[in-house]
């Protein structure tokens, strides 16, 4: 069940003295079970590439394939509602989407609204509130009366009690300080690896990038610039620069050293593994 775009463009306000093309000749196919970022310079297209995965932007030429579904360019699309309850969309600040009276009841909500039971749907609800790490001391409480941080877990529990295969994440730390960021990507890799959801985050943070994702896929200027792994990814420093990306601390003191001298293995990518290497080497 791939996901996959072919020769897709994406044009904005099309005949009009407006139009803008978002996307060009698109030929993308994404792993599932992975986690995959999204990267690339404000207005390369990375929310107008992920907002096709669950039909909210339609192709204006190509083809995009989600699971069992085709979404081509011209066709009307008459299967969103079951794309939309497969591919789950978290927009960025996505807490401002929280509306019932309380944290359960809107959690609810999504599941009863593709005929789920009510007692089935509080069920869900519960468990994928606790997922998120939300207490049970909060369910019944207004949305309202939680922290920043608080209310995206419960956004993204509404999405998880959809019970989706993949989960598309749009800036999904903005506005988080370090600890609630980090706490909310450790989140997102317990769902991928314990839960078994792909999952695709469009970012700007290059640390979340190494630390968290298998893949990485870069857009620049409505483009498909890259594909690859972490890895090797983050092996091409010259690359990084020419793009303007600003590499994880970690790369940039590796990259630091190889100019004087001390070239350090590929396999190196967290401060534990370089600390070993380099007392190895001075030890020898």
């Amino acid at each position: 069940m791939p996901i996959r775009f072919e020769k897709v463009d994406f044009e904005y306000s099309p005949e009009t003295p407006f139009a803008f093309k978002a996307l060009t000749d698109i030929n993308l196919e994404l792993a599932m079970d992975k986690m995959t970022a999204i990267i690339g310079a404000t207005g390369s297209g990375k929310t107008t590439l992920v907002q096709h995965l669950n039909a909210l932007l339609l192709p204006t030429a190509g083809q995009v394939t989600v699971l069992d579904w085709q979404i081509k360019a011209g066709q009307k699309f008459t299967k969103v509602k079951d794309l939309r309850h497969r591919v789950g969309l978290v927009f960025q600040f996505a807490e401002y989407q929280l509306f019932e009276e309380t944290v359960l009841k809107d959690v609810c909500f999504g599941p009863q609204n593709f005929g789920v039971s009510e007692e089935e749907a509080v069920k869900i609800a519960r468990e994928s509130l606790k997922i998120v790490g939300i207490a049970e001391s909060d369910f019944e409480k207004s949305p309202l009366e939680l922290s920043g941080g608080q209310k995206r877990r419960v956004a993204i529990a509404g999405i998880l009690a959809m019970k989706p295969q993949i989960l598309v994440l749009d800036e999904p730390t903005a506005g988080l300080d370090p600890q609630g960021a980090e706490n909310m990507m450790e989140l997102f890799r317990k769902i991928n690896k314990e839960n078994g959801i792909t999952v695709l985050i469009v970012t700007h943070n290059m640390e979340h990038v190494l630390q968290y994702c298998d893949e990485v896929v870069v857009l620049e200027k409505g483009q498909l610039l890259m594909q690859t792994d972490i890895k090797t990814f983050f092996e091409n420093y010259e690359y990084m620069e020419k793009a303007n990306i600003n590499p994880p601390a970690i790369i940039r003191f590796k990259e630091l050293l190889r100019k004087n001298g001390l070239e350090i293995s590929s396999d190196v990518l967290d401060i534990d593994s370089l600390a070993k290497e380099i007392a190895g080497r001075y030890r020898k």
